[in-house]
């Protein structure tokens, strides 16, 4: 099985000496380090495709220790990739070039709660999970949920701009985030820890660092506009023909459901088989389906909930769209079927080496790209014919926000899958509209794409900004707008 190990930029910063490694414990931050690279949990992406080579960790408690870090590291020409729960997918917490990893994990407080507003200060290294159970017990949630919320932290989340399970109901970072504090590469700290809704005086610096994926800065803490927790819930899953009566379903749900509707979710019959084969999952639905759908609602009334989804329901059988459907409101019952669903991705990479593709796409051409790529694949003859190279390939996603993610699933990695598959998919959703990155972010791979889905002037006015804050180019090198 072959990995990505490298960037593509040669390395441009010096070693980190023993010199180095003594005054990093100075600061009081606990250090990891040995003489050859350290273990996977630092060098290893989340499903094994991108891989590390450094021999340094530093665990910085404070802002205070991260801005002495990076000031150090500013003028000494050390380069840092700084590392959350190391959750991602696109390679974009790897030190690929030796670079230190500055670890957010020693950063685990919650500063501030303001049972009024809704409104949750914490450090970046604060585990999503751990924040949802804590806000659960004065009246809130987080507004992001993502399958990875056990190990992904709060820092990572804005940084990467993580969409997450639910932003068809409670929108995106760049909407629920109201202030960062980051620590600048030469140490300064920018206080933008901002905690009110509204505030129209200047530019929205903080927005910079949301998508950033470490390459201004260190987000050392997020102010966050919490969502009211829901008095009840109610999970329906549909199983439909084809990919049209998925769309017309959705326009049903939103005129039918309204406000309730928090989350529009669907996968193809390949999807489901993988999870019930490598998770040991059972299905949703006792029929098999070309397509399945998982629709939440969140409420403050049960039994109004329940009735608006019966008329739905019938609504959707009146038009012929579905052929199966159920309803789950037992908890223990609709944890499990977010479970069903959010565990996808982890079944898929169980069942072969995974390339993953993180895209934004008007919905009506997502089926299509699907039908696309099975075409390409098949005529390059890497896909349905004897020992083939590609064992699937596959779509799930958030209908409601537009996100689809596909699986080429392979033998191993790179190769002559990969050189099929890119630049021409990155490409075609260009050309039909889309973004190369929806939700996981450019990493260490996708920058040299994004000319397909952002024009030249967008893209070196985004060089400039890094240029501007990040002349040495010590943060996260050879990855992100790097590469464009």
């Amino acid at each position: 099985m072959s990995q990505i190990t490298t960037a593509s930029e040669p390395q441009k910063h010096r070693p980190v000496s023993s010199a180095d490694i003594e005054f990093f414990a100075s600061t009081g931050a606990r250090i990891v380090h040995g003489e050859r690279p350290l273990g996977s949990e630092y060098n290893t992406d989340h499903f094994g495709k991108y891989f590390g080579s450094t021999s340094v960790a530093v665990f910085p408690s404070t802002t205070e220790q991260v801005s002495r870090v990076l000031k150090h590291c500013n003028s000494n020409a050390i380069a840092v990739v700084t590392q959350g729960g190391n959750s991602g997918t696109a390679g974009g917490a790897m030190a690929q070039q030796g670079e230190i990893i500055l670890s957010l994990r020693d950063m685990n407080k919650v500063r501030a709660l303001d049972e009024v507003s809704g409104v949750l200060v914490a450090d970046g290294g604060c585990v999503l999970e751990d924040l949802d159970n804590h806000v659960r017990s004065y009246g809130y949630i987080m507004p992001v949920d993502l399958g990875a919320k056990k190990k992904c932290m709060i820092g990572g989340n804005v940084s990467t701009s993580a969409g997450g399970l639910r932003y068809l109901r409670y929108g995106s970072m760049h909407g629920t985030v109201l202030g960062v504090e980051a620590v600048l590469p030469d140490g300064r700290v920018l206080d933008a820890l901002f905690t009110l809704k509204k505030d129209a005086s200047g530019y929205d610096v903080k927005q910079l660092f949301i998508g950033a994926e470490g390459t201004l800065g260190v987000v050392t803490a997020v102010a966050i506009a919490l969502a009211p927790k829901p008095q009840c819930s109610q999970i329906a899953v549909l199983g439909l023909k084809d990919f049209g009566r998925i769309q017309k379903a959705f326009v049903l749900a939103r005129q039918a459901l309204g406000e309730i509707v928090s989350a529009f979710e669907f996968w193809e019959k390949r999807c489901n088989e993988i999870v019930v084969e490598y998770e040991g999952y059972a299905s949703p639905l006792a029929g098999s389906h070309e397509f399945y759908v998982l629709i939440e609602t969140r409420g403050s009334f049960a039994r109004h909930d329940a009735e608006k989804m019966d008329v739905f329901l019938g609504l959707l059988r009146q038009q012929d769209l579905v052929d199966e459907t159920r309803v789950f409101s037992d908890a223990q019952e609709m944890e499990q079927t977010w479970l069903f669903r959010s565990q996808m991705a982890e079944a898929h990479g169980k069942s072969g080496c995974m390339h993953v593709y993180d895209f934004s796409l008007p919905s009506r051409h997502q089926h299509e790209l699907l039908i696309a790529v099975k075409a390409h694949l098949q005529d390059a003859g890497l896909y349905n014919v004897p020992d083939a190279p590609v064992k699937d390939v596959t779509i799930f996603g958030h209908i409601g926000d537009d996100n689809i993610h596909l699986q080429v699933v392979a033998r191993e990695f790179g190769g002559v899958v990969e050189s099929a598959m890119e630049p021409w998919v990155y490409e075609w959703v260009g050309g039909h509209g889309g973004s190369v990155a929806a939700e996981h972010g450019l990493g260490a791979h996708k920058g040299k794409f994004l000319k397909f889905s952002k024009s030249s002037v967008v893209i070196d006015t985004m060089k400039s900004l890094k240029n501007l804050i990040d002349p040495n180019g010590i943060m996260n090198p050879g990855k992100h707008i790097a590469l464009a």
